[in-house]
């Protein structure tokens, strides 16, 4: 086994990247584990490395784990999906880190011995066109969030938790409150009209601990989609509290404008190229087609750790 620690030293911009290294070393030295440290410097660089490694030690089983946040989980992901010899993990060091909020004792994710101990289970992907999504997929007002946000994390002096409420204010009160899609779905169902925003879960969380798809579960082979009617911006903040908890399939008064559904495959059009954000990581589009990839993810759970839903893991 070869163990690989791969480092973001923008995510999260935490003062301890220097400490956890050396505890990375320290661990590594006293096993005498074979170990590699490298940093990213720029977006998809985790993507590049993982994949020299696995051409430079192709018969090898290997493990990855990476410091930073969700999109950092994303980039590894999209390295080599279902690969048997490969297996992924993280150590949470973002804005966000929703993916680890689907376990418990999440502190042992930062434990170096816990996650070397660590067992490895399957999960399913989220395949969004050409790419692919560990997480959430987000359409919409949620997606906007995201784009506002990062446009404060620029400012040193901002911290990357009140970028993102200020990315709430300037999404919720600036900017357009609505967004025309159009959803195809296997079965016949076609909704097309303005919605105020689409989630697309395999995880249940997005938006640092918004429960946006309180029934996905990670290794069920389905795509949980919630789908929330254009509405005032009053009445969406009378839902906004029951959508963070995911309590909102609920409410009688939230289920006349949400629909929630479970399916394994279905496409999604626009007008124009729309913003999409996966796993915080936002690109452009005018048509997506979602297809869930079951047991393609070989995650790590650190010792001590375990899924926060039990029931969500299907052998």
């Amino acid at each position: 086994m070869i163990y690989h620690f791969i480092l973001n030293p923008k995510s999260g911009r935490s003062p301890q990247q220097k400490r956890m290294e050396q505890d990375i070393v320290d661990a590594c030295l006293k096993r005498q584990l074979s170990y590699h440290i490298y940093y990213t410097t720029r977006r998809k660089n985790a993507i590049t490395y993982v994949r020299s490694m696995i051409k430079e030690y192709p018969d090898e089983r290997q493990r990855f784990i990476c410091v930073g946040g969700d999109g950092t989980i994303n980039e590894i992901a999209n390295s080599a999906p279902a690969n048997p010899n490969i297996e992924f993990g993280v150590i949470p060091n973002g804005s966000g880190n929703d993916f680890v909020r689907n376990f418990k004792h999440r502190r042992k994710f930062t434990e170096i011995d816990a996650q070397i101990d660590g067992e490895v289970k399957s999960f399913d992907l989220i395949k969004c066109n050409d790419d692919y999504c560990v997480n959430m997929v987000n359409i919409g007002f949620d997606c906007s969030v995201v784009i506002e946000a990062d446009k404060f994390r620029k400012y040193k002096f901002i911290s990357p938790g009140i970028s993102y409420v200020l990315g709430v204010v300037v999404g919720f009160f600036f900017k357009k409150f609505g967004t025309q899609m159009r959803i195809i779905f296997d079965d016949g169902e076609i909704i097309d009209k303005q919605l105020t925003l689409t989630a697309i879960g395999n995880g249940k969380f997005c938006g640092g601990g918004f429960k946006s798809a309180p029934k996905a579960c990670l290794a069920d082979g389905l795509l949980d989609v919630c789908i929330i009617d254009k509405v005032s911006r009053l009445s969406f903040l009378q839902l906004v509290g029951c959508y963070k908890d995911g309590t909102f399939l609920e409410k009688k008064k939230a289920q006349k404008i949400v629909k929630y559904k479970q399916t394994n495959h279905f496409k999604m059009e626009f007008d124009a190229p729309q913003p999409i954000c996966i796993d915080g990581e936002v690109s452009n589009a005018k048509t997506v087609e979602f297809t869930v990839i079951p047991g393609a993810f070989n995650f790590v759970i650190p010792k001590g750790s375990s899924l926060r839903f039990p029931d969500e893991y299907i052998q």
